[in-house]
């Protein structure tokens, strides 16, 4: 199988499951005073330390969550509630699902949530995020990178707006932590949520970076782990993983990643050549390196996607988490596309495991699955 699906999840590193397995043979609780506790609670304090590491951040800033979703959940409630009202959120509307449903839910409590659009190429203007500011403004809500789309985001801009103001910002890195050296020593970025399954590690395990001093209500309630943040017995051996995988991608990440652009340039520049009519969705300068989103006129997406699929490729209509609805992407149509449009959107997303020959079967195998689909119709 080729494999072209990474926006949605990557394959486990070898090397990361078998520090995974490693670490499984330390069963003991953390939050336990015996020998076996003690021993996972510096499994647990070691990953912690090299997470933080990576960000050049407090160790304490970090709390292990089971993924992205959790970790925005908890961002966006811990700063709303205990609800006092009038309070304001700004979200732009390209945002994961997990944070839009997140605004929904606490517009439902009567919180004002304004929603920010973008251009035609998915961009974000920082005086539109601006525009809407309000006295009681508590959060603002923008990704570092679309999943969708590619398009890296100017949160650093964004971030500094919201300090200015005394406003905590929030930052979904799920597409670019692994992918982009941050530094949130430098970066006005106030909480950040990651998932290890999109950066070569385990499903089920993620973290939420919450500045020091930032008050965030706890989510979950029930034992004192993570220091009263996170209820919960830690999941050691996933807590383990997703710092031995982040530890790996950063090593040389830089030429990884301009390997990974170049086979992402080579994949478009082929359909370009081969699908004349193709168009390409997201921002051409500013985006992540292996994302590559693309339309063909009069042919679904879903259409494409499953004889792709049948060809032994995978790819994706858009975010996995909305696999199976008919509904066109949120993304495309925020980018003024019409329904018709937005349906026939398909998303390539490459990683470090794949290979020239691979772009290049992708390539062959495309242009005659769209004759195929054609004449059928």
């Amino acid at each position: 199988m080729i494999y072209f699906d990474n926006n949605a999840t990557t394959p486990l590193l070898p090397e990361v499951a078998a520090v995974m397995r490693e670490a499984e043979t330390c069963f003991g609780n953390a939050g336990s005073v015996h020998a076996a506790g003690r021993d996972a609670r510096r499994l647990l304090n070691q990953a912690r330390e090299e997470v933080a590491a990576c960000f050049r951040a407090p160790e304490a800033a970090f709390v292990f969550t089971s993924g992205a979703t959790e970790a925005l959940n908890a961002a966006m409630l811990g700063i709303f509630l205990p609800l006092s009202l009038p309070s304001h959120l700004i979200v732009s509307q390209v945002e994961h699902a997990a944070l839009l449903k997140a605004a929904d839910f606490l517009e439902g409590l009567g919180v004002e949530v304004s929603r920010i659009g973008v251009d035609a190429i998915g961009r974000i203007d920082p005086e539109a995020v601006a525009a809407e500011l309000r006295p009681h403004t508590r959060l603002i809500a923008v990704m570092f990178a679309n999943n969708e789309i590619g398009n890296l985001y100017p949160v650093k801009k964004i971030g500094e707006l919201a300090r200015s103001r005394g406003v905590a910002f929030l930052c979904d890195a799920v597409q670019a932590v692994g992918r982009y050296e941050i530094d949130l020593s430098l970066l006005p970025i106030d909480l950040l949520a990651a998932s290890a399954h999109k950066f070569h590690g385990p499903k089920g395990v993620g973290f939420l970076y919450c500045r020091p001093g930032l008050k965030l209500t706890p989510w979950l309630h029930g034992g004192r782990q993570e220091r009263g943040r996170r209820a919960g017995t830690e999941n050691i051996s996933g807590i383990v993983g997703l710092a031995a995988a982040l530890k790996r991608v950063r090593s040389g990440l830089p030429e990884r990643q301009r390997r990974i652009a170049a086979l992402r340039d080579r994949l478009q520049a082929g359909l370009a050549e081969r699908i004349p009519e193709v168009v390409f969705n997201g921002d051409a300068e500013f985006r992540t390196a292996g994302t590559l989103n693309f339309r063909t006129p009069q042919i679904s997406g879903e259409t494409l996607l499953m004889n792709l699929d049948m060809a032994g490729i995978a790819v994706s209509v858009g975010a996995a988490c909305d696999s199976g609805s008919l509904e066109p992407s949120h993304v495309l149509t925020a980018m003024g596309q019409s329904e018709a449009e937005a349906l026939e959107g398909l998303r390539v997303s490459l990683s470090e495991l794949n290979t020239e020959a691979e772009v290049e079967e992708f390539l062959n195998i495309l242009p005659k699955l769209i004759e195929k689909i054609r004449m059928a119709a």
